[in-house]
């Protein structure tokens, strides 16, 4: 009854109207009802502010400006990553970020808690057309991105995260700025201050979770980074202290448990990033907090001989995770795959979760939506000082009472992926096909020599398969 209340609640639409709401509700009237007072100054603020950017036209930031938007201009347009029709460089790593989120397959770390390769990778692979990069090459400018989003993780804490920033959308800007800096061979300070740039476009809050907005933020981090990559490239200039300075990074994005750049910078060590804090890559497409518990599912799912069988499901995890992984009987793929309840029922009922389960026929199936609904979670606070490392101090357990009487469990400690249960090539290679890429161009890649030319490998030629269905 609970369930079916926070269900109905949570459909249900206010009788207020929110901020964005009232405000579309009057600015999409065909009179917005202002007298002729206010016009008049609509107008003499156009004259105004027209003129001062005539004025600015020689100036060093505009023009500036202007360089790093004729980069990609004067290149030509690029295809993003799937095919599809040509973009602007800029526009093709949008369109990149937000293919490579959109089903919340891409990998992640635990000392930001971010996404951090598809931010950086997204601007990097639409560069490559226009930028001649080796493997060695890329290879370098995502380690420059990924060692750059881990030690700002470790400066700020978990608790970034955790009061609502998405640190794919903090962070992703400023690594990517890092790696394509890198890739066009910039100097250190034209690096710096491309991240300083990069720095005012970090935004995004984790509320936009079960929206189109959240893998967006994926790609208007990657056109963010590479934007201010080029920006540094045409000699602009932002300020390189503000990490720790009074009103900076730190300060703005930063908790009272955060230990800031100065502190953090006494234990970095570059070029470490992966060792101490690997990358994390996804067998299920759906959230980092939902990994865990699919496995425990599947686990448990050997041992059920019919859904019949279930008489309850409890699960206990961490509160902070489940306020992520929150949403209980999904109404959309988004809300799936950040739904912990609903990506149990699917492991316990198929022995399996596939991209498949996060269609409208998945998520619809009245028995999965039926057991996502009965089950019940315990949740618990994380230990005092703990930083949310998916690990064995902040475990997940599953426990299934069947009607016979016996109880059946399962606790997860390791996230599968990560360094202790590590994707193998075998898994990576069933994870390319699910996606609809070739194993022979991914092997390839793998064992090629480091001088060879990205763009000779055909990784980029691939079409996806729901483009290919369109053409024919």
């Amino acid at each position: 009854m609970q369930l079916k209340l926070e269900a109905d609640q949570a459909m249900a639409k206010p009788n207020v109207l929110n901020f964005s709401e009232r405000l579309a509700e009057w600015a999409t009237q065909a009179d917005l009802g202002v007298d002729e007072y206010v016009r008049e100054q609509a107008r003499f603020t156009l004259i105004d502010t027209l003129s001062c950017m005539v004025l600015g036209t020689p100036e060093r930031q505009a023009v500036a400006a202007s360089d790093a938007m004729l980069f990609g201009l004067r290149q030509g347009s690029v295809p993003p990553v799937g095919g599809g029709e040509m973009l602007s460089i800029t526009g093709a790593a949008l369109a990149n970020g937000a293919r490579a989120a959109a089903l919340d397959f891409d990998d992640y770390e635990l000392s930001g808690s971010s996404h951090a390769s598809a931010p950086v990778l997204s601007a990097l692979l639409s560069l490559a057309h226009k930028v001649p990069m080796t493997i060695d090459q890329i290879s370098d400018a995502w380690i420059v991105g990924y060692e750059t989003i881990i030690w700002m993780g470790k400066a700020l804490g978990y608790g970034h995260y955790d009061i609502g920033w998405h640190s794919t959308s903090t962070l992703g800007p400023i690594g990517t700025a890092a790696a394509v800096s890198k890739a066009l061979g910039l100097s250190a300070r034209q690096m710096s201050n491309a991240m300083a740039l990069a720095a005012s476009s970090s935004s995004g809050l984790l509320t936009q979770i079960g929206y189109d907005a959240k893998a967006l933020h994926t790609g208007l981090a990657a056109e963010a980074g590479l934007r201010a990559a080029l920006l540094g490239r045409a000699d602009a200039t932002g300020n390189c202290n503000l990490w720790d300075s009074e009103f900076g990074f730190t300060k703005v994005y930063g908790t009272p448990e955060s230990i800031g750049f100065r502190e953090m910078m006494k234990t970095m060590e570059l070029g470490q990033a992966v060792k101490q804090y690997p990358v994390i890559r996804k067998l299920w497409p759906s959230c980092a907090y939902t990994q865990r518990p699919i496995h425990g599912a599947i686990e448990l799912s050997k041992h059920i001989q019919r859904p019949s069988d279930i008489a309850s499901i409890k699960v206990r995890m961490p509160a902070p995770f489940h306020r992520v992984a929150g949403f209980g009987v999904p109404n959309n793929d988004a809300e799936a795959r950040f739904s912990v309840r609903y990506c149990i029922a699917v492991g316990l009922l198929e022995g399996r979760v596939t991209p498949k389960d996060f269609m409208a026929e998945g998520f619809n199936n009245p028995a999965r939506r039926e057991l996502a609904a009965s089950i019940d979670l315990d949740l618990y606070d994380l230990p005092k000082g703990d930083t949310s490392d998916i690990g064995p101090t902040t475990p997940e357990r599953i426990t299934i009472g069947l009607k016979s009487g016996r109880v059946i469990s399962e606790e997860m400690t390791f996230v599968p992926g990560g360094a202790t249960l590590p994707m193998a090539e075998d898994d990576l290679m069933r994870k390319v096909v699910a996606c609809g890429c070739s194993i022979e161009l991914a092997k390839a890649y793998l064992s090629a020599d480091g001088d060879t030319p990205l763009m000779d490998t055909g990784l980029l030629d691939q079409v996806s398969p729901a483009m290919m269905a369109c053409a024919e």
